[in-house]
């Protein structure tokens, strides 16, 4: 009977918990919606969405695209570049490396503007903390780490692997790029989450502060 009790009340803990996480996400979603129709959210999302994912593009290719990058002139450069996007958007990839990278690349924009979003209005009650900042840039350099081609065997690290086994690498690669990635985007959407509930809270904040202002008598 005693062990029945405490499995109903780990139960009841645990839908509570499971609860209030979902409904945290849910609002954090509100967040990023609401925050997406500030002017501020799409300067920092559009440029940042392009950079990385045009990197992310370019070292999905492998670094033989890089040494071309560097050994070809301005004209050269910039075609590759818009090869990059273009990649980015699908063009010449299979649906699974499409989605993987255009994924990733949305949640690290979406994550950075909201970040600048946020942290524009912490400046006002000089309020600061930079976990979130700090998620940002460890899943930006794990997703480029582990950035590679599914299907054609290339990671970033497939060379730093090969100089160690000299066979298995790719397999080797695939595996560790492939962790890295899923580490990645947890910590995207985790910080996602987190920083999405602050700008709720901020958004909702100002509506009530404007809407208070704006009531007849307030001063009475």
């Amino acid at each position: 009977m005693q062990e029945r009790s405490k499995l109903k009340t780990f139960s009841k803990r645990f839908k509570r918990s499971l609860a209030k996480f979902w409904d945290e996400c849910k609002l954090a979603g509100l967040g990023l919606i609401m925050a997406s129709r500030s002017r501020l959210f799409w300067v920092t999302f559009i440029p940042t969405f392009i950079i990385f994912g045009t990197l992310i593009s370019l070292l999905s290719a492998g670094s033989s695209v890089i040494d071309l990058f560097f050994a070809v002139d301005f004209g050269g450069k910039m075609q590759i570049l818009g090869d990059g996007f273009l990649s980015l958007l699908g063009r010449g990839r299979n649906i699974t490396d499409f989605l993987l990278n255009f994924s990733i690349t949305f949640l690290q924009a979406a994550l950075i503007a909201l970040l600048v979003f946020v942290y524009k209005h912490r400046k006002k009650n000089q309020k600061k903390d930079s976990s979130g900042a700090q998620n940002a840039g460890l899943a930006a350099g794990l997703a480029l780490l582990g950035s590679g081609c599914p299907t054609c065997g290339t990671t970033l690290i497939t060379p730093l692997l090969t100089s160690l086994f000299s066979s298995g690498s790719y397999a080797i690669a695939g595996a560790i790029s492939g962790i890295l990635t899923f580490v990645a985007y947890i910590l995207l959407l985790w910080s996602l989450k987190k920083v999405g509930l602050e700008a709720y809270a901020i958004i909702k904040s100002e509506m009530w502060r404007k809407r208070h202002e704006k009531e007849p008598g307030k001063n009475n």
